[in-house]
């Protein structure tokens, strides 16, 4: 995901990946021989088909770091929650993406897959994580581009103490999409304020700690021809989202595709089919 920088977030240094995995506070693994295996998340006997309730086609547009940054996305409504699915594309890799959630918006399980657009081997040397969420711990089973399989379990850090027991509300994923279920879940008013657990997986090495999501004056982006809500996380990221509170762009320059007035890169490889319910 672009930062206010504009540079995606879904590779980091070797460097950066030790001193995080020895020292940093925001980011807590631990190793661990076993850890629930429940499932890939379904809605048992619920009838029903998923609709489809917000989705967009996002790219870099003129006043972005980076040009060629392209993501689309999808939240479905289900007989038991909805489910948010998206792929973001730029020209080093390509992350697929899948969340569910429950009802109220809250999340219960995710899956992301990144994978190297440059390769040459069949499954793009990708990179599989699983986030089991339903037991109120989190859980990452990880297979890496060599085939290991690692499980460890992810601890709250950060600057504010976590509440004791607390659970996940938010997810935060590759791409500006990924925040929408955060948004809807709040449904802050204008000035309106939250605060949430929040596991972040754009990185390499995943965090989760308490976020704050709050909601600004509604603002005209002359760009997007449109007024849209204004909302900032963690307190230095900005976000713009639509009436229905389906993110549209960001202040680091995604905007809706059909808004930006030169032609998208081109598509990056698909590798083989994402598959969320069996691997990994």
């Amino acid at each position: 995901m672009p930062s206010a920088a504009g540079a995606p977030r879904v590779l980091v240094a070797t460097a950066g990946l030790a001193v995080a995995l020895l020292g940093g506070c925001r980011r807590k693994h631990v190793p661990v021989t076993s850890e629930p295996e429940l499932g890939y998340p379904t809605c048992g006997d619920a009838g029903g088909d998923a609709v489809i309730v917000g989705q967009g086609s996002l790219r870099a547009g003129p006043v972005s770091a980076d040009k060629n940054v392209v993501e689309r996305f999808e939240l479905r409504k289900t007989p038991c929650g909805y489910t948010f699915t998206s792929r973001q594309e730029w020209p080093l890799a390509i992350a697929d993406i899948e969340v569910h959630y429950d009802a109220g918006f809250a999340p219960i399980w995710a899956w992301k897959r990144l994978t190297l657009a440059a390769s040459k081997r069949a499954d793009g040397n990708a990179d599989i994580r699983r986030y089991e969420l339903r037991t109120g711990d989190v859980f990452i089973k990880r297979r890496d581009a060599t085939g290991a399989i690692t499980l460890q379990q992810l601890l709250p850090g950060g600057r504010m103490t976590a509440p004791q027991g607390g659970r996940v509300g938010a997810v935060i994923t590759p791409g500006r999409g990924g925040i929408t279920p955060w948004l809807r879940r709040a449904r802050l008013p204008v000035g309106g304020k939250t605060q949430d657990l929040v596991l972040d997986f754009r990185d390499m090495v995943e965090s989760m700690e308490v976020g704050t999501l709050e909601r600004h004056e509604d603002q005209l982006q002359a760009d997007m021809g449109r007024t849209v809500r204004v909302y900032t996380f963690f307190g230095k990221e900005t976000v713009f989202a639509d009436d229905t509170d389906t993110v549209i762009g960001d202040l680091a320059g995604m905007r809706p595709s059909d808004t930006v007035p030169f032609p998208p890169p081109p598509p990056l490889p698909t590798f083989e089919a994402p598959d969320p319910a069996h691997t990994p």
